[in-house]
């Protein structure tokens, strides 16, 4: 994961190449996603009894992000296999 101040600072890194499923987010995006229950719950001592609750918090968070791109999206069937594991109680 590269951090760059601004797209065009993006854009003109040597390494880049254009992104072909939207994995350019702004920073604002980023501190909202990371500021959820999953991230900043974990040194609550019942967390691990709340995780899989924290994780679907977390992936519907994903598609609030206005400027998130497929690349952090979940596409329909790994939210499906999320949603099963869940109720088996894997996750």
């Amino acid at each position: 994961m590269l951090f760059f101040r601004s797209e065009e600072h993006l854009r003109g890194w040597e390494g880049f190449s254009e992104p072909k499923t939207g994995g350019i987010i702004a920073l604002r995006s980023l501190m909202k996603f990371f500021s959820g229950p999953y991230f900043t719950q974990r040194r609550e001592p019942d967390y691990f009894s709340h995780m899989g609750k924290y994780l679907l918090q977390m992936i519907a968070s994903l598609d609030e992000l206005d400027d998130a791109g497929a690349f952090w999206r979940m596409k329909r069937l790994e939210k499906l296999g999320f949603s099963l594991g869940r109720r088996l109680g894997l996750v």
